[in-house]
């Protein structure tokens, strides 16, 4: 996978722009972090098959939460993806197929450093009739389109990968790593220095917190931004 170093919007719409001419589907993720495209439950110890664990916070998610996820939907992955949204650690990873929003969650990170985005060709990663199957027992790590049933997934043309444990490695494999999308991965870097230009830039051409969170607290974060309160 090669590196490209991107210190302008403009480079990046054309570095973006590039990324798989010949497919349908190409998809992108922001972070403050080199590789390592793992979802937030194998981060810390991807060797743990945490299966078991995940049903069961889900099973309690559906008890606790019955009044506020009764209108998410009746499948397994619709519960996963609320989950997902709301902050608990799932085998879901965040993606966009919109470039400039994975763009500016990289460049808006509020850690110190380098930043990078990810191109990933997904057309043959695509699971199709997602709905219709089990989250917890695909055989591939797959992409996946979520209903649009809420306003940040709107916003931020949503996608995510689902990961799936391999037994074979007795590990979640990155996607880095994974035989069938390491080839597919398009790395950007944008270094530090070129982060907050970026981050202007983008907020010029409409692309903000108060954008892509679209509720009382993306704006708030936005007005606090711009008016230097972070």
């Amino acid at each position: 996978m090669h590196t490209k170093l991107v210190k302008s919007l403009v480079e990046f719409i054309e570095e973006a722009d590039s990324v798989g001419p010949l497919s349908e589907l190409v998809i992108f993720r922001g972070q403050a972090v080199k590789g390592n495209l793992l979802p937030g439950v194998a981060r810390k110890s991807p060797k743990t098959d945490s299966t078991s664990e995940e049903k069961s916070l889900l099973d309690q998610l559906l008890l606790q939460g019955a009044s506020m996820v009764k209108d998410v939907g009746s499948t397994k992955l619709d519960l996963l993806i609320v989950a997902q949204h709301f902050g608990l650690k799932t085998r879901l990873l965040d993606w966009t197929s919109n470039p400039l929003a994975s763009l500016w969650f990289a460049c808006a990170d509020r850690s110190d450093g380098d930043v990078y985005v990810y191109a990933l060709e997904a057309d043959d990663l695509l699971q199709k009739n997602v709905y219709e199957i089990d989250p917890f027992s695909i055989k591939k790590t797959r992409v996946i389109q979520p209903r649009l049933n809420n306003a940040r997934i709107i916003a931020q043309s949503g996608w995510f990968t689902l990961h799936k444990y391999s037994n074979q490695t007795s590990r979640f494999v990155p996607l880095d790593a994974n035989r069938d999308a390491k080839s597919l991965l398009h790395e950007f870097c944008i270094p530090s220095d070129f982060r907050h230009h970026i981050r202007c830039s983008l907020a010029r051409h409409g692309v903000t917190s108060s954008t892509l969170f679209p509720d009382l607290q993306g704006l708030c974060d936005h007005l606090n931004w711009k008016h230097h309160m972070v």
